[in-house]
């Protein structure tokens, strides 16, 4: 079931929820069916409240007019947050997810995006806590597959987001920033405050789409009150792309000497005798030599006779 899809529900329709959970719940609004459970869960790691009794109705006293709203629900009933006007239908709080990938790698350095809260009021909302709620479509995710932080500007810090499981398949991470006193988000009246997110998956995380929203929650005192809700970010979770296996390299052609510029190309030769051409000039020349000492020798011995 989408996120953002309720049904009405009115605060008097809760009483057997914790006092803790039916504060949760905002006057005059449309809460979301599947919204009880984490709310409560919300609101148990905010510590808020302690658990009331489970009774249909509780009748109003002697001395209260008839039209007095009495119990943990009532008394909420006509109690607007620290914010807005007590007439308004409306959150007081507009939240908008924004600048979030379409796809998380497995494994991968955490992208950042953001979650604006805008204030429609005339009035300031102070102690403003996030609550974010992931959910995916085979209902494997789970808290330890989440790595979620938040920027807290006036901290100059990032602060965890833990996470819980609900009945529901649902993880959701109150943004509380753990035990290091974060006391939630000031929205000034007309304004928007902009509250940079990290978000990522580990390697053990299920593949598939993933549905993202946000409710933000405020603080007060021992008690609390829903005062917005974003819409739907939907995204997908992948495994990280293999790296692609090397190429042998093909072997090249084998390389040849190449001769200098103006030189014979040919066989090597001997540097005493030449080249095996110059051998049968050489043997007609030794013929002839000899052939012509023999004739003078022949001559030389006639002229002493």
């Amino acid at each position: 079931m989408p996120l953002s899809r309720a049904l009405p529900i009115p605060v008097s329709a809760a009483p057997a929820l914790p006092a803790r959970a039916a504060a949760l719940a905002p006057p005059l609004h449309a809460l979301p069916l599947h919204a009880l459970p984490f709310l409560a869960l919300a609101a148990l790691v905010l510590g808020l409240g302690a658990p009331a009794p489970a009774a249909a109705s509780v009748a109003p006293a002697a001395s209260a007019p008839p039209s007095t709203p009495v119990g943990p629900a009532a008394e909420h009933r006509g109690d607007r947050p620290g914010c807005g006007d007590a007439g308004r239908t409306e959150f007081p709080i507009a939240s908008r997810l924004t600048g979030g990938p379409d796809v998380y790698e497995r494994g991968a350095p955490a992208p950042a995006w953001e979650l604006e809260l805008r204030n429609v009021t005339g009035q300031e909302c102070r102690d403003v806590h996030p609550v974010a709620v992931l959910a995916d479509a085979k209902r494997a995710l789970r808290p330890e597959h989440i790595h979620l932080e938040f920027y807290d500007k006036e901290g100059a810090r990032w602060r965890p987001v833990r996470f819980e499981r609900t009945e529901e398949a649902e993880n959701v991470g109150v943004f509380d920033g753990g035990s290091s006193g974060f006391h939630g988000f000031s929205v000034p009246a007309r304004r928007t405050v902009v509250v940079p997110l990290r978000l990522g998956f580990t390697d053990a995380a299920p593949d598939g789409p993933v549905t993202a929203n946000v409710t933000a929650v405020q603080r007060r005192g021992a008690d609390g009150a829903w005062v917005g809700e974003s819409g739907d970010y939907t995204f997908t979770v992948a495994p990280a792309p293999t790296a692609p296996a090397p190429t042998p390299a093909r072997p090249g052609p084998t390389p040849h000497a190449v001769p200098a510029p103006g030189r014979d190309p040919g066989p090597p030769v001997l540097a005493a005798t030449g080249g095996s051409h110059a051998v049968p000039v050489l043997a007609a020349v030794a013929c002839v030599c000899l052939a012509g000492g023999a004739g003078l020798l022949l001559w030389a011995r006639r002229m002493r006779r």
